[in-house]
């Protein structure tokens, strides 16, 4: 009885030894990859949170950039260059009415602005004084009209006024157009003679180069904008009519 005992024992410490060689291993390690691999999940569904997360802030952020963008842009248009645009269509279309009416052409690299004079409207007003002559005297009234009502001046100081509107560029161009008219012959006031000729010349360029920029930047705000725009005129900021 003992024996069988002793061969059962033996049996099954044989067969327990076998389990362990060859199938605990395996099992153990099926078991450590199971674990594995549920940590590697964990793990992946953290990192994915974290990244959809930075994207939706970095998203936000864009879109808020965007729309920030779009505003101003929409308030540089509507404020300060359409009207900017329109008092040099303008100037276009009374070089083109000059050519017209007096076969005169005048180039914009000649003149790159046309200013209309205010309109003058003599007057002859009669004066009765008892125990006097009658008199009459000559006056001419001064009459400014929309059309007249803007010169090369006041666009520059209308661009300075409405500075934060205006593009680097059209801003530095007009301080530094105020600034050259200050010494400019064909200013009335101009009290320096010394810098006069260099000033005319610096009067010019600038005045060329600030009615370029209005039309280039009007043009680049229109496409930004989603508008129809003139791609001739952005790109080289001369007028057409």
């Amino acid at each position: 009885m003992e024996w069988i005992i002793i061969i059962t024992n033996a049996i099954f410490v044989f067969l327990l030894g076998l389990f362990l060689k060859h199938y605990f291993p395996s099992y153990m390690d099926a078991k450590g990859k199971n674990l594995a691999t549920k940590e590697d999940i964990q793990e992946i569904t953290r990192k994915t949170e974290e990244v959809q997360k930075e994207f939706r802030e970095n998203f936000e952020l864009f879109s808020s950039d965007v729309q920030f963008k779009y505003d101003f842009y929409f308030k540089q248009y509507s404020k300060l260059y359409c009207k900017l645009y329109a008092i040099i269509i303008q100037s276009e279309y009374v070089r083109r009415f000059i050519f017209l009416t007096e076969s005169k052409e005048h180039s914009f690299d000649e003149v790159p602005f046309l200013e209309i004079s205010p309109t003058h409207r003599p007057t002859q007003p009669i004066e009765f004084r008892k125990g006097e002559p009658t008199t009459a005297s000559h006056t001419t009234e001064e009459i400014e009209t929309p059309i007249s009502q803007f010169n090369k001046k006041q666009i520059c100081d209308y661009i300075i006024r409405n500075g934060e509107y205006a593009t680097q560029k059209l801003l530095k161009v007009a301080v530094a157009y105020r600034f050259a008219y200050s010494h400019y012959s064909g200013n009335p006031e101009v009290k320096n003679f010394s810098c006069e000729e260099i000033a005319n010349e610096e009067e010019f360029r600038l005045l060329r180069e600030m009615v370029c920029c209005i039309v280039s930047d009007y043009n680049f705000f229109r496409k930004e904008l989603k508008m129809n725009c003139d791609e001739k005129e952005l790109r080289t900021g001369v007028p057409t009519f």
